[in-house]
């Protein structure tokens, strides 16, 4: 059981249980009825979270995100009414300005970092401005694919928590899901694209892989932590730059490769 504060929310993530209900669609866990409209009710599902650096997780985890995606051929999400659009370039830009806005502390963090990242983002950001990419036909979305949101039994696979579920293209959530998994995979982007064919459709966005949304994320996100929480987190956050700096100039050359 989950209690939600937020009533559209816990209406939202009901709404779509019960459309993937109606279709019979196997990769999520159903909702019991119950009479609190702020509580969401499922069965127990004995799983575990997926671990990205495994092959054949991260199949099991993109097969069903594919499936998902594809729902749209039988459920018109638009017409719910309850997703809202998920704008990628915008929400990167929102993240990008506060992370300036809040350069004094990361600075700190960061030391020199810092202008690496800050000059790696904004490229990548007019980059993306500059390119014009082919439009989608819009789906729902799960909106959160990070690792322990993929339950598996055996061979079994569900998507759970969907409360930041939203409608946008397959492609947007796909390159989220590849910034999850490249710092997993020591960023070997050419491997995950022979690996998983359903990959593909986020081709002409390979460049959106140059932006460190992860980096980003994760530093604003140690802002919010108590003192002593962020002496827990220090070490986790330098890890994930020194990986990326390392293999940073490696991936734009796979990208640049795969687009060309």
């Amino acid at each position: 059981m989950k209690y939600y504060e937020d009533g559209f929310i816990a209406q939202k993530v009901k709404m779509i249980h019960r459309e993937l209900e109606n279709i019979q669609f196997p990769y999520h866990i159903p909702v019991e009825e119950n009479e609190e409209p702020n509580i969401l009710k499922q069965r127990w599902f004995d799983g575990k979270s997926v671990d990205y650096k495994r092959f054949e997780h991260q199949y099991f985890a993109i097969y069903a995100l594919q499936q998902l995606h594809e729902t749209n051929e039988k459920i018109n999400w638009d017409e719910t009414g309850m997703l809202s659009l998920y704008r990628m370039p915008e929400k990167w830009m929102r993240r990008f300005e506060r992370f300036i806005a809040n350069e004094r502390e990361l600075r700190r963090l960061l030391k020199n970092n810092y202008d690496d990242l800050v000059k790696h983002a904004s490229n990548a950001l007019n980059t993306m401005a500059q390119r014009t990419v082919p439009s989608e036909t819009k789906t729902i979305l799960h909106g959160d694919v990070v690792h322990h949101n993929v339950m598996l039994r055996g061979e079994e696979v569900k998507l759970i928590d969907f409360d930041l579920a939203s409608l946008g293209e397959a492609s947007d959530e796909i390159i989220l899901w590849l910034h999850r998994i490249m710092p997993q995979t020591k960023y070997n982007l050419q491997q995950a694209m022979n690996d998983h064919p359903y990959l593909q459709i986020v081709q002409p966005k390979l460049h959106y892989l140059n932006y460190p949304n992860e980096i980003l994320r994760e530093c604003l996100f140690y802002l919010k932590l108590s003192d002593r929480q962020k002496i827990a987190c220090y070490p986790f956050i330098q890890s994930i730059v020194y990986e990326w700096l390392k293999y940073k100039d490696s991936l734009a050359e796979q990208i640049e490769i795969l687009q060309n």
